[in-house]
Order: C-alpha cells, then sequence, then structure tokens
C-alpha cells in the first residue's frame, strides 16, 4: 500500500476477531493492492479491540475506528464509507467480518471499472457452493426474485443486477457523492438491498461470475427472532426511501407486505417453534409505524 487514494477498504466487525483476522490476511493478500483499510469495530466485547490496537495501531495504512455502541452493519458502514469518503478516496469495498477474498478478487472487479461504477463479486460457501445473487427488486412491491444465476450458466461473465450487498460491494465515489451514506437506521437487514437499489438508478449494478470471496461461517437456515423483527421492521423504512425517489406504489406494496409477514412469521412458527415469534412481530410493525428505528431496545 502506498500514499495513492484509489481504492479503500470499509471492513466492519462485531466480535469476531479471529475470523476478522482471516478477513483482513484476504485483503492483504491482492494481487491489486489496496491503499487503505478502515476497519470499524461496533463496540465488541470479546476483545477485538485490543488485538486491532496491537496489531494494527501502529500501521499507517490502517485506521481503526471505535465505536461507543453496537450500530449493526448498517451504522457500522455508514460511519466507515462517510470516513472514507471524506478522505477522498475513489473507490469504497465493503467487506463484512465473515468473508475473506481471494487474492484476484479485486483484480477482477476493476477489469470491469469502465462498465460500472458499483460492482459485486461472487461468493463461496464452505460446502463450495456459490452464491445465487442474480436478482431484481421490484420497488412497487419491495420483494426480490432470485433467478438463480442463471445468466452465469448460460456463460455470462457478468450480470446486471439492482441490489446490493455489502458483503463484497465496490462502489466509486461519484455514486456515493449522489446517494449519501448507507442509511444507519436499518441496523441490519434491507440496508444493503436499498443502497444498490438507489445505485442503479445512477449506473449499471454488476454481479461477477469469476470475482470470489470465501464466506468464513456456515449459512444459517434458522432465522433469530431478532432478525425476523428487523426485515419486518425495515420495510417501513424501505418505504420512507421509495417515498423519497417517487417509487412508492401504496395498492401493490401493501397487500404484497402484509402477505411477507404472515409468510414470515409462520416459517419462523415452523422453523424455531417459539412462541415469542407473534410479539416480534407486532412489535416490528408497530415500531416500523412509528418510525422508530436503529437498534430495538
Amino acid at each position: 500500500m502506498n500514499n495513492r487514494k484509489e481504492v479503500a477498504v470499509v471492513l466492519v466487525t462485531y466480535n469476531r476477531k479471529n475470523l476478522l483476522l482471516e478477513a483482513i490476511d484476504g485483503v492483504l493478500s491482492q494481487t491489486t493492492k489496496v491503499d487503505h483499510i478502515f476497519i470499524v469495530d461496533n463496540n465488541s466485547t470479546d476483545g477485538t479491540r485490543t488485538m486491532l490496537h496491537e496489531k494494527f495501531g501502529n500501521n499507517i495504512n490502517f485506521t481503526l475506528i471505535f465505536l461507543q455502541e453496537n450500530t449493526g452493519s448498517a451504522g457500522g458502514f455508514h460511519y466507515g464509507v462517510k470516513k472514507a469518503y471524506e478522505e477522498g478516496y475513489q473507490w469504497v469495498w465493503f467487506l463484512d467480518d465473515d468473508v475473506s477474498p481471494e487474492s484476484s478478487c479485486l483484480d477482477v472487479m476493476f477489469s470491469y471499472k469502465n462498465i460500472s461504477k458499483c460492482i459485486h463479486p461472487n461468493k463461496k460457501f464452505l460446502d463450495g457452493s456459490q452464491f445465487m445473487w442474480e436478482a431484481l427488486f421490484s420497488p412497487s412491491m419491495g420483494s426480490i426474485n432470485f433467478m438463480n444465476n442463471v445468466s452465469f450458466q448460460n456463460g455470462k461473465d457478468f450480470t446486471f443486477v439492482n441490489i446490493g450487498c455489502f458483503e463484497g460491494m465496490l462502489i466509486n465515489r461519484d455514486i456515493i457523492a449522489k446517494i449519501g451514506f448507507p442509511d444507519r437506521r436499518f441496523f441490519i437487514g434491507g440496508d444493503d438491498v436499498i443502497y444498490g437499489f438507489e445505485s442503479s438508478l445512477h449506473t449499471n449494478v454488476i454481479f461477477l461470475k469469476n470475482a470470489f470471496l470465501k464466506k468464513l461461517i456456515p449459512v444459517s437456515e434458522k432465522q433469530k427472532p431478532t432478525a425476523l423483527y428487523y426485515s419486518i421492521r425495515n420495510q417501513f423504512l424501505l418505504i420512507k426511501h421509495l417515498k423519497e425517489l417517487g417509487l412508492f406504489r401504496p395498492a401493490r406494496f401493501y397487500p404484497f407486505l402484509l402477505m411477507n409477514i404472515i409468510f414470515s412469521m409462520t416459517r419462523h412458527v415452523f422453523t424455531t417453534r417459539s412462541s415469542k415469534t407473534p410479539w416480534y412481530v407486532v412489535r416490528a410493525v408497530f415500531d416500523g409505524l412509528r418510525g422508530k428505528f436503529y437498534k430495538m431496545k
């Protein structure tokens, strides 16, 4: 790394210090070197802060941002991207603490920068399967239609999407200047989807076949009650964004939202057998209607 201000990594972490080191190793192994790494710690309690001070506190290529409370991935990326943007970096690479990029990942992504200012890599899971992420977001219904990477199966090396994923998004500062920073009110869930959609209104957002991240933890089939809460509550924050864009269509959005709430609650009860599920759903709707966002208190 050097004094250029071309590519900055924003890596958000919370209580995953061992995985975090693996993620950092992946960044440092890139054949196209990044110029700076901003690590945002969401007030971890597992010794992450001490470890970061010891290993990177005196490294001029790292900026350590220690938040005083857990602001979720949305808050972490808000503060990290804001810092990278204000310091003048041309590209910002979003990374979570449970993914590690393969050494060629950024190199492959950069080979597409002439056709897109918002680029997403592919992802490999622990079982060897790949990220089925080719998708289109429908603003009228607030829904995402996933297409099982059909474009890759048909021989394409990239495909156009209109959503975002903060596990690997590479975005140009020109787009950040137009859409702002990630909305920290989401806390978790939905923040990257709308950020990618808003990006797609200014550039052709793309998803690549041959640039890879490694997912460092298995994907759980069971959804935590808090995750269910955020997935429902944040739909009401999504409405606010769509209204600002002039794209909110209540006659289509609300019926689909109702069906989604019923389906999500039924699936959660069936998979977890939790008697608390209806309480989380009711609270999510109530908080969403009141505009009570950020972290659930």
